[in-house]
């Protein structure tokens, strides 16, 4: 069995460890909700606030099979990538719903990596000490638009 001491050591280790790893950066698009006064409904006045955050990027290295999809409209890319958030450092930012999850809107929260806009399609949270977790996996796909159409 795992003592409560040697669970601290281990939580005190994953998050030094985001220091050094957890470096490259992205921009999270927070959705900024409003009431619109006539309960319009126009894309284009929506507005979001850009986040910088440290962030592990795992790609897909080892896949060697295409993930980009012909239609009439073109070559749709489906390519995904997987972040790695330390909890804690999301905390200290205050970034964490009352739940202690990550607190974003996966259905109108964008995510930018090196010019490329994504959407979260999945998290879940990682590297328990005992029965906390330490970090989140965010999966990002890339937006539904045409290769070329999705830089931001």
């Amino acid at each position: 069995m795992i003592s409560t001491q040697q669970w601290n050591v281990y939580k005190n280790i994953i998050n030094k460890a985001h220091l050094s790893f957890n470096q490259d950066t992205i921009t999270w698009r927070r959705f900024i909700r409003s009431n619109k006064r006539y309960q319009e409904d126009n894309a284009s006045n929506e507005t979001y606030t850009e986040i910088a955050l440290k962030v592990l990027v795992q790609y897909n290295i080892f896949r060697t099979w295409p993930m980009s999809d012909e239609g009439q409209g073109g070559q749709l890319d489906q390519e995904s990538i997987v972040l790695m958030l330390n909890k804690s450092y999301l905390n200290d930012l205050g970034y964490l719903n009352e739940h202690g999850f990550f607190a974003m809107d996966p259905g109108k929260d964008e995510f930018v990596h090196q010019g490329i806009k994504y959407r979260a399609a999945g998290e879940t949270q990682i590297a328990q000490a005992g029965d906390d977790p330490l970090l989140f996996y965010i999966v990002l796909s890339r937006e539904e638009s045409r290769t070329g159409d999705n830089k931001y």
